[in-house]
């Protein structure tokens, strides 16, 4: 048998693998049984199958997703953020990432230097959230986008 050529370690996959992931994702408490009768396979063959794309590192983790809305953060806002690169630039990248109101970062290439979105009450909260990343950062420019809609996510 001929092993084909992996081009930079990527996964090749099937498309029952990726119908499988495509129902963890929108539900990963899902049961075996479940998936199995939408994939049409036995519970027993998604479990191997899951554990598989667990070991092979296509799925690294179960996580929740959280109504933030409920949680009184209201307002997603994309902002973007130039920094010089001097001694805090690197620390400081890592200390915007960590801040709580963070959903994702991004290290970028082009004009700026981080994207991240936040999670915010009101844009007072939004403000000591720009305020604290520029106390991180030597920050040359901050531009910010508050999202009218979320299409999806």
């Amino acid at each position: 048998m001929i092993k084909p050529v992996i081009p930079n370690g990527v996964v090749p996959l099937d498309e029952t693998d990726h119908k499988i992931l495509a129902l963890l994702q929108r539900d990963a408490r899902l049961t075996n049984a479940a998936i199995g009768e939408q994939v049409g396979l036995t519970a027993s063959s998604v479990f191997e199958r899951v554990k598989k794309l667990e070991r092979r590192g296509v799925v690294h983790g179960y996580t929740a997703r959280l109504n933030h809305a409920a949680l009184g953060q209201k307002i997603t806002a994309f902002v973007r953020l130039s920094a010089a690169y001097d001694e805090k630039h690197d620390t400081g990248m890592h200390a915007i990432a960590a801040e709580p109101e963070v959903i994702d970062a991004h290290t970028v290439a082009g004009e700026d230097c981080l994207i991240v979105k936040v999670k915010v009450r009101d844009t007072d909260h939004l403000h000591d959230f720009l305020l604290r990343a520029k106390a991180h950062v030597t920050l040359l420019r901050a531009v910010t986008m508050i999202s009218m809609a979320t299409l999806k996510e």
